[in-house]
């Protein structure tokens, strides 16, 4: 056992002597080699996760241990053991990506010749290396973050942890860099992914939690998580441009809208009703096109949170 979380609970005290429950009784384990996603909105209490995790604060009760010692005991051992890029943009300033990775390769007690080697390779892999010699303060949002990465993972530790690795970065270079992640478990490296991009996620984790007002929802494989609505079919429209809105079939079971795409589930026997209702919508001018696809963990996570505001940190 790489990682094992029992009944970790972190609470705050809060304004007029009230109190915030960041993580109630939350219970993990993680084994070598193991990509975990952990999901949940702003505020749903991730950050303070992993904070416990890596030692930086400590629980209100439960415990946790690092291939059998306990952080809590050992809170510095945690540090040697994870690699972490944190989910703000690191200040490169003046550094360029190539010094910036050497020099997290070198604190990481990485041999030299080593570090080129698979900061060249990383470079190469993620499509940056034209970018290696440029100031930090000359580069993108998204080249930033894949130096970041880059650093996180130049000399990894037993668990790497990545929070939110995606943002900023383009469509071509997500791909790349979720390849990279999958790679890192090829030696047995470890990986807690804390994302919102669920989509993308459900194709490179293992397992999965969903956090909500600090506790877990939801836990065990993609396919065990999205077993509690296995019996819908969900249906993708595209709105057309002049369709500010749409009346959504009255036997859909949960639907949510993100700009001009709206995603609503049925029952498998009202496909062809649902198919029918899209073609003369096509025909209306109000949507440009539909899909009907299995359900996805993005559709769970939306019908597991709509309407539950976080409160936790």
């Amino acid at each position: 056992m790489l990682l094992d979380v029992q009944s970790i609970t972190k609470v705050y005290a809060g304004k007029a002597k009230s109190k915030i429950t960041a993580n109630d009784n939350l219970t993990f384990s993680m084994k070598e080699g193991e990509i975990f996603g952990l999901l949940g909105h702003n505020g749903a209490g991730k950050t303070t996760l992993v904070n416990q995790i890596l030692g930086l604060i400590k629980p209100t009760s439960g415990k946790i241990t690092l291939l059998g010692k306990s952080i809590l005991d050992s809170p510095e051992y945690a540090r040697q053991i994870c690699s972490v890029q944190p989910q703000s943009q690191l200040p490169l300033g003046h550094l360029t990506p190539a010094q910036a990775v050497s020099i997290m390769g070198k604190m990481r007690s990485g041999n030299k010749h080593e570090v080129k080697k698979r900061m060249n390779m990383l470079f190469e892999s993620l499509d940056m290396g034209e970018w290696a010699n440029t100031e930090g303060i000359k580069l993108s949002g998204g080249i930033r973050r894949l130096t970041a990465f880059c650093m996180a993972v130049i000399s990894p530790g037993r668990l790497v942890i990545l929070d939110e690795p995606t943002n900023d970065v383009d469509p071509i270079r997500r791909r790349y860099l979720w390849d990279m992640i999958r790679k890192l478990t090829d030696d047995g490296t470890s990986v807690i992914l804390v994302t919102h991009n669920v989509i993308e996620a459900e194709k490179a984790v293992d397992r999965v939690a969903i956090l909500n007002k600090g506790k877990f929802i939801a836990q065990g494989t993609p396919s065990e998580v999205k077993s509690s609505v296995n019996n819908q079919i969900r249906v993708e429209i595209n709105l057309a441009t002049d369709s500010k809105d749409i009346t959504i079939p009255g036997w859909s079971i949960s639907s949510h809208h993100q700009g001009a795409r709206t995603i609503f589930s049925v029952n498998p026997d009202f496909v062809p009703a649902t198919i029918e209702w899209a073609r003369a919508k096509i025909q209306e001018g109000k949507i440009m096109d539909y899909s009907l696809s299995p359900t996805t963990l993005e559709d769970v996570y939306v019908e597991l949170t709509k309407g539950k505001e976080a409160t936790a940190v």
